[in-house]
């Protein structure tokens, strides 16, 4: 009889454990992120926690795909990785937050397109690291947008930088152009820790580390003084606001957030250049609204060199463009000419030259005051 109760009671465990979500079995591990202050000892003690003995489970880790390591949580058997989840939820505390309201704004456009590219959902979260999810995000190495990238790199992935537009800033053209780039990254390691090293530090530098070590796992890599301190902490942290963003309750962070309505929205396509305080003003849309979508904007008309131009807008809006069409895209033209000004013209010379109204010139090239127009200016004349 009493083998047969121990046998029931192993099955019964057995049992609880296979139908049972890991994240319960796991809670006590949360319990270790309560501090909300960093303290040396705080760290410490994360940095010394043993999951073997002072939880009741944890997965193993061993030879674990990267994204799926840190769905199960076992990625919080690297020290690593739990000493940047407890920097992050209190010296970081605020930019975490900060970066999780950003993301509720863009993480949809962002997600449609990682999925598009056949990517791990996760990916769609490394704005969190790089820029906070603010597309107006600019680092020392004058790194520009959401996904962080230097002007070389974003001319070689067909990103336009003009006075015009500052296409790293857009939410759909820069995260079309990082998922290209991780793409490529994939293919030439078919691994994502190495894939993310490449994005921050270059895949040159990481193939030299990999030269000079002959090791090819991230993680024992790191080990080593081959990778720049930046790009060897690169990876733990991404996989620790990863784990933050998934497990927002049971760090105890989401009730801090201030989540506003997020509208819903749609592309649409206008056949003429907009001046966006005009499209603001007669749809009844705020600015605010019209930029924190459209980012890549650098003035308040769209690009004049298309005719036909893409923003993002509430869905709302449509029929209210549709409506007051006329009233929104002013200038109207079969092709635009490009002039460069020359010594003793005016506005109104050039304007008779092409047959063309002096103040659609004024309003195409965002002109402030007529009168101050010097020699070598380039302007693009509506025909």
């Amino acid at each position: 009889m009493k083998l047969i109760n121990t046998i029931f009671f192993m099955t019964l465990f057995i049992l609880l454990t296979a139908i049972m979500d890991k994240q319960l079995l796991s809670r006590s591990l949360f319990e270790l992120f309560k501090d909300r202050v960093y303290t040396d000892e705080g760290l410490e003690r994360v940095e010394n926690f043993d999951p073997d003995n002072e939880i009741l489970f944890l997965p193993e880790l061993e030879n674990k795909e990267f994204f799926q390591s840190i769905n199960d949580l076992s990625i919080c058997r690297r020290k690593e990785v739990r000493k940047y989840i407890y920097i992050y939820l209190t010296t970081g505390r605020e930019y975490v937050k900060r970066s999780l309201e950003n993301s509720e704004v863009y993480l949809d456009i962002i997600e449609a397109i990682i999925r598009e590219n056949k990517m791990p959902d996760e990916i769609a979260l490394l704005p969190i690291l790089e820029s906070g999810f603010n597309p107006y995000a600019v680092s020392k190495s004058r790194a520009v947008g959401l996904w962080q990238f230097i002007r070389g790199t974003s001319e070689v992935l067909g990103l336009k930088t003009d006075k015009w537009v500052e296409e790293r800033r857009s939410i759909e053209k820069s995260t079309r152009a990082a998922a290209r780039h991780l793409r490529n990254l994939y293919r030439i390691w078919g691994n994502w820790e190495l894939v993310l090293a490449s994005y921050n530090g270059g895949a040159s530098h990481v193939k030299r580390a990999i030269q000079e070590t002959g090791i090819e796992n991230f993680w024992e890599l790191q080990k080593t003084d081959a990778l720049r301190t930046e790009t060897s902490e690169y990876v733990p942290r991404f996989a620790a606001l990863v784990v933050i963003y998934k497990h927002q309750e049971l760090f105890d962070i989401k009730e801090e957030l201030t989540i506003n309505d997020i509208p819903e929205t749609e592309k649409v396509v206008l056949d003429y250049p907009v001046n966006i305080s005009t499209l603001s003003r007669v749809t009844g849309l705020s600015m605010d609204t019209l930029k924190k979508y459209n980012p890549e904007l650098k003035r308040n008309f769209t690009p004049p060199y298309y005719k036909k131009y893409t923003l993002r807008l509430p869905v709302e809006v449509s029929d209210r463009i549709k409506k007051n069409e006329k009233k929104i895209c002013p200038v109207r033209f079969r092709y635009l000419k490009y002039h460069t000004v020359k010594k003793g013209e005016s506005i109104s010379r050039i304007a008779r030259r092409y047959g063309a109204r002096a103040k659609y010139i004024i309003l195409l090239n965002g002109i402030i005051n007529p009168h101050l127009i010097h020699p070598g200016d380039k302007l693009y004349i509506p025909i």
